[in-house]
């Protein structure tokens, strides 16, 4: 089984964790003939962290989980924080396969996006 799991800074308004919440479900609906878990998880001020969600996707027999950071630069938790919650968690969970995706704002899009929008 395969699952993608988006990863947000997290806040302390919980309106905005909730508009994070609300993009990863939009993206399940649009993902889910690509993999058969979508969750999200946060880094900071909110839950489910990410150690959290592996933890319970491991329980459920996961072997694969992509991580996507949605993050627009790639400041401390893009560069360190992420890659090294990865590395103990492929420690503490062998048998499972980690991809870390590129962060969200080193898409080409992002600039046409914007652009459309302007």
């Amino acid at each position: 089984m395969r699952a993608l799991l988006l990863v947000a800074h997290g806040s302390k308004k919980d309106k905005s964790n909730e508009e994070f919440r609300h993009l990863v479900k939009e993206i399940k609906v649009l993902n889910s003939n690509k993999y058969e878990k979508i969750k999200n998880a946060f880094l900071e001020f909110a839950e489910p962290s990410i150690e959290e969600v592996v933890k319970e996707l491991s329980i459920e027999n996961v072997i694969e989980i992509s991580i996507y950071p949605y993050f627009l630069n790639s400041g401390k938790h893009v560069v360190s924080d992420i890659p090294n919650i990865l590395i103990a968690l492929e420690n503490k969970y062998p048998n499972i396969k980690f991809k870390l995706f590129p962060h969200f704002g080193s898409s080409q899009k992002i600039s046409t996006i914007i652009s459309e929008e302007i």
